[in-house]
């Protein structure tokens, strides 16, 4: 029985140390990533999933964050797969429902409504881009979980059109489904 829990303690060890050699932790981007990074979720049932989103504000911190844990990891191949252009405010969405035909917010005639909220005013998206999965491994750098199944999108909202984005901001995806809420705090 000892010799069974050192080899399993052994294993474990092993494990920790090649996701150390791996990749880096940088302490400093987990932080800005828990400060910008909200999920919601929903359930069909006890055990199954009806719909999931996980959002990324991305503010100007959370890149410059992501940018140094790319180099400080040799990943300057897989960059970052999308621009994020100044006077919009964008949010990267990783969203999963569990009737894959309706997983398009990117269409005009998606079961989902997306409303950005900011001071009691109500904004809709200027666009919403859906972004290939395809040779960006990046993509695990913004999520915190494991967003295998999730689609993913940017969605922007034109800045000149928006109030004061100082206080209380809310991300809503409604539909007759659910209402998933996700509120940040600038």
């Amino acid at each position: 029985m000892i010799k069974v829990w050192f080899i399993l303690s052994l294993v474990l060890i092993m494990f920790t140390s090649c996701n150390t050699i791996f990749h880096k932790k940088n302490n400093n981007y987990d932080l800005i990533l828990n400060k910008y990074s909200k999920e919601s979720f929903k359930y069909k049932d006890l055990f199954n999933g009806k719909v999931t989103v996980e959002a990324i504000f991305i503010s100007d911190s959370i890149k410059k964050a992501l940018e140094k844990d790319i180099e400080n990891n040799n990943l300057r191949e897989n960059n970052i797969p999308f621009s994020i252009k100044n006077d919009y405010l964008t949010f990267l969405v990783a969203f999963y429902y569990y009737d894959s035909k309706l997983n398009n917010l990117d269409k005009k005639n998606s079961i989902w409504d997306i409303t950005l909220i900011l001071q009691g005013n109500k904004h809709k998206p200027s666009k919403i881009t859906k972004l290939s999965r395809t040779n960006h491994k990046i993509f695990k750098y913004y999520f915190k979980n494991n967003q295998r199944f999730s689609t993913i999108y940017l969605v922007e909202f034109n800045m000149l059109e928006l109030d004061n984005i100082l206080g209380e901001m809310k991300l809503v995806f409604s539909s007759i489904e659910a209402t998933l809420k996700l509120s940040w705090r600038l």
